[in-house]
Formats: C-alpha cells, structure tokens, sequence
C-alpha cells in the first residue's frame, strides 16, 4: 500500500493543464479522494477549488460525519451550482438552468472569475454526471462536451473530475465515453473492505501508465 506523500509524489506527475477522469462505482471513493486532494493542495501550497455540483459537497461532508470525521472545507473555494446546501467558502453560485447553453454560458463567466485570482490551482469536479442527466438531445451533449473540452490545457489547474460510473451509465447521453476521450488521464478506482484500488487508464506520464495503486481507507483520516 502507497504512504501519503508516495500517492502525493505520483499526483505531482500529473501535469497543470490536464483533466484527470476518475470512474468509481458506489463507494466512499468520492470522500476519500477529496480529503486526500485537499491533503495534496495544502502540502503543495495550491488553493484548492471545487466545482459543487447540486449539492454533492454536502453529501461528502455528511458520510465523513459518520465516518467520525469533521471536516467543513473551509480552505476550498467552492463553485456551486443548483442545491441549497452551502458548504465551504462558496465564492461564487452559477445559475443553474436546463438549458445547457445558458448554463454553460454561466459557468464560463462564473469560472473566468474564480480563476483568474489564482497562478495554480487543484480543481476537484464533484456531480458531474448530474449536470449530463439534463440533455436531451446530440447538440446539447456534444455543447457540454465542447465546453468540458476548452478547460483542456488550462495551466492555471489540475483538474480531478470524479464521477459515479453506474449513474453516468445510466443516462440517456452517457458520457463516460466523451470524457475517457478528452481526459489526458483515467483512472479507474475500485474499493475493497479496506482500501480502494487505483488503476491508471490512460495517462500521460508512461510512470503512471497501467500503474495500479492502493490506498488504505484510513488515508481519510490523515490531514
């Protein structure tokens, strides 16, 4: 099993720019990938910024309160969209609306402005899926991707789109297949009674690429 700084170190091959795409199925993937990113960016001196999609932060926080952890996400400068549940520092909300050029119009303007007061950042991307679950038609879906698509590239991040696998799946416009394209790295993350299992995809760094990794469940409770 990888130490802490062992995962940070294999994190820091991963380049400013890219979008990393990680495929879970039901699990607490989600929560310990967030602490431990948050763990990451506070170790780098990198301000961490979430994309809180329909109120995915909150469900976060609630399962590591049962898990016996406290964790507000104070230090993460959160970009929310739709929900009520306002977790962390919420520096700017993006209006949400169904039609999925307006939206994507919304955030780019909301995002251009969280942005640009950082040199680097880590951008971790929660309830993704539930954005895609709104299209209704091959133009809107191939308009989230477009617009997915020009984040690529982006220096002034390093992007973790964590996403539920079995709920992308089931959508009408999955688009698991779209975002394995453009993402630069996949990972694929499988949970055990004790740890999850983290196999490298598609990446980059030929280091990193079909490396599999595992990280012990109690990585949640390291700060």
């Amino acid at each position: 099993m990888e130490s802490l700084e062992g995962v940070f170190k294999l994190a820091d091959k991963i380049k400013f720019g890219e979008i990393v795409l990680v495929e879970y199925s039901p699990s607490f993937i989600p929560e310990l990938m967030t602490l431990g990113l948050m763990s990451y960016g506070k170790s780098r001196g990198l301000p961490v910024i979430i994309d809180d999609n329909f109120d995915s932060l909150h469900v976060i926080q609630k399962h590591l309160e049962f898990l016996g952890i406290k964790e507000d996400f104070r230090d993460a400068l959160v970009v929310k969209t739709g929900g009520k549940r306002n977790i962390g520092n919420v520096v700017t909300r993006v209006k949400f609306v169904s039609e999925p050029v307006i939206y994507i119009r919304n955030y780019e303007e909301a995002g251009r402005a969280v942005f640009s007061k950082v040199e680097k950042s880590i951008n971790i991307v929660l309830g993704l899926e539930r954005l895609f679950s709104f299209v209704s038609s091959v133009p809107e879906f191939y308009a989230f991707i477009l617009a997915l698509q020009s984040f690529l590239g982006n220096e002034k991040r390093k992007a973790f789109y964590l996403v539920n696998k079995d709920i992308a799946s089931l959508i009408p416009f999955n688009p698991l297949p779209e975002l394995e394209r453009l993402a630069t790295t996949v990972i694929e993350a499988v949970p055990t009674p004790t740890s999850g299992i983290f196999t490298f995809k598609k990446s980059t760094s030929l280091d990193l690429l079909g490396k599999k990794i595992e990280i012990p469940a109690g990585v949640i409770r390291w700060k």
